[in-house]
């Protein structure tokens, strides 16, 4: 595989095809890419924080419970949210397709 780069472009080459990607529609896509991861990790944050408040919303935290209660008092919103995220993620995930299409001729190499 042979690749340079002229006049903003990308040239790829490899032994089935030759690619050109523009450089600034690489940069655009994956910067749509990592808004997306931005937006997956607020909606973690978010619905953690929401998961949280409900759960302790018109109820007292119980006393004399075990450290281990607490632990999973706590954690059990921070859980849910990041499974639900993390479906989401797995879900829509869709790199950007220039990425992929260039991600797989330097793993083919």
């Amino acid at each position: 595989m042979k690749w340079s780069y002229t006049n903003g472009k990308l040239n790829v080459s490899s032994a089935e095809t030759d690619q050109q990607y523009l450089l600034h529609e690489l940069i655009e896509e994956a910067s749509r890419h990592q808004a997306y991861r931005k937006k997956l990790f607020s909606l973690f944050v978010v619905l953690s924080l929401v998961l949280l408040f409900l759960q302790s919303y018109g109820g007292e935290l119980p006393s004399g419970a075990s450290n281990y209660f607490y632990i999973g008092y706590f954690l059990t919103p921070v859980v849910i949210s990041g499974l639900f995220s993390g479906l989401v993620y797995w879900l829509m995930r869709n790199p950007p397709n220039q990425v992929r299409r260039l991600r797989r001729h330097f793993k083919d190499q």
